[in-house]
């Protein structure tokens, strides 16, 4: 018992670490970009290749699961974030910086796939979810180390001290690999695996890549544009601004670990439907709110995001098989992180045109889209279970 409950432990503390440097790039950038001497918005251009890594990576998770086992890859997998850590602390120009984001992208796609199937196939609902609510610790925690070293402009002592905890992780990770090799609950390896395109066809696949593109679009335009929106259209002061686009991550950690009591007594589907009305309403209000009562829209979209990741993730084996859950889950990550790599700038695209007023109009648009597709799958999957 308690060896499991450390092995247990041991995945949370690497969703932590995984959440570590995925918030410190933009607040590390305004010393970074003066440093390089390149544009601000090139911090996008650092942003999308970390994203292409780690979508190329969640393509090739289940193949190297295959081949290397669940306990290697995510060594391996964590000294690649270690190495662009590295990278991102001894850079010197822009193009080495660029190199460096590579590994890290690699590593965190790697790490986050195969975490998050090992979790869906051997932990309950709640389980997931607590999972999720400590990669919002690692994600709140990131920002603090940074600020501190920024104080003395030291963004490079920052990054080399993520590195040096991630390369303690890998320490303890190595030394424990071998409990990630018990057998799955029917071998991958063993059966004939459907083919790609089967896989993509089998009813309600679509509209759970649908789910997954909508609702990463919906979290990363809140924390991208946000505080704009609050600031531009609301005429918010920047420091409450910043406050109320900090409740929403808030909300959102809090709503995971908090959904973990809930799957006690509520079921999967009805906490989606739940989570997405919620966030809708978040919208809305956010739509119609001024002042500081926008701050509960903030809170009503974080606490309604906060289970839809989650429960989508362990729900995956249970709707499509154990047997192809590790490919479909690549799948649903990568299209994940190809919604907040292209949802993001849509919008900034759009409000140049149209102002940021367009924000809650097309972030209700994504929350209907994605309620829709949501109701449709269950169906799907109901229809095919009978």
């Amino acid at each position: 018992m308690k060896k499991s409950v450390l092995f247990l432990g041991l995945i949370y503390l690497i969703f932590i670490s995984l959440g570590l440097p995925d918030s410190i790039l933009g607040v590390a950038w305004p010393s970074m970009n003066g440093d390089f001497r390149v544009a601000a918005s090139s911090a996008g251009i650092v942003a999308m290749v970390i994203s292409i890594g780690t979508i190329l990576s969640s393509f090739q998770t289940n193949r190297m699961i295959q081949k290397i086992g669940v306990g290697n890859l995510i060594v391996c997998s964590i000294f690649c974030t270690v190495i662009g850590l590295c990278g991102f602390s001894i850079s010197q120009n822009f193009f080495f910086l660029i190199v460096s984001a590579i590994p890290l992208g690699l590593g965190a796609g790697a790490i986050d796939t195969a975490v998050n199937d090992y979790v869906a196939l051997h932990y309950k609902a709640h389980h997931m979810n607590w999972l999720h609510g400590f990669w919002g610790i690692g994600a709140t925690a990131g920002p603090i180390i940074m600020g501190f070293y920024l104080k003395n402009q030291n963004w490079r002592g920052g990054y080399l001290v993520l590195a040096s905890l991630q390369f303690i992780l890998v320490v303890i990770v190595f030394f424990s690999r071998k409990q990630w090799q018990q057998p799955r609950k029917i071998a991958h390896a063993s059966e004939k695996q459907d083919s790609m395109i089967t896989l993509i066809k089998r009813p309600g696949v679509i509209f759970s890549l649908i789910c997954f593109i909508f609702y990463v679009g919906i979290e990363a335009c809140m924390g991208l544009w946000g505080s704009s929106f609050l600031v531009r259209v609301k005429d918010i002061p920047i420091s409450t601004a910043a406050f109320m686009t900090s409740t929403y991550y808030a909300s959102l950690t809090v709503g995971r670990l908090a959904a973990g009591f809930i799957t006690f007594f509520l079921s999967s589907r009805k906490l989606l439907y739940l989570s997405e009305t919620l966030l809708i309403a978040g919208v809305v209000v956010l739509l119609f709110g001024n002042g500081n009562f926008a701050a509960i829209g903030f809170i009503f979209t974080g606490l309604g995001s906060a289970a839809i990741f989650p429960t989508m993730l362990h729900e995956t084996p249970g709707r499509f098989g154990v047997k192809n859950s590790a490919r479909i889950m690549s799948l649903q990550l990568a299209l994940a992180y190809t919604g907040t790599t292209f949802l993001p700038p849509l919008l900034g695209f759009l409000a140049e045109r149209f102002t940021l007023v367009i924000f809650p109009y097309l972030l209700f648009v994504f929350g209907c889209i994605l309620l829709g597709s949501t109701i449709i799958l269950e169906k799907r999957v109901k229809e095919l279970r009978n």
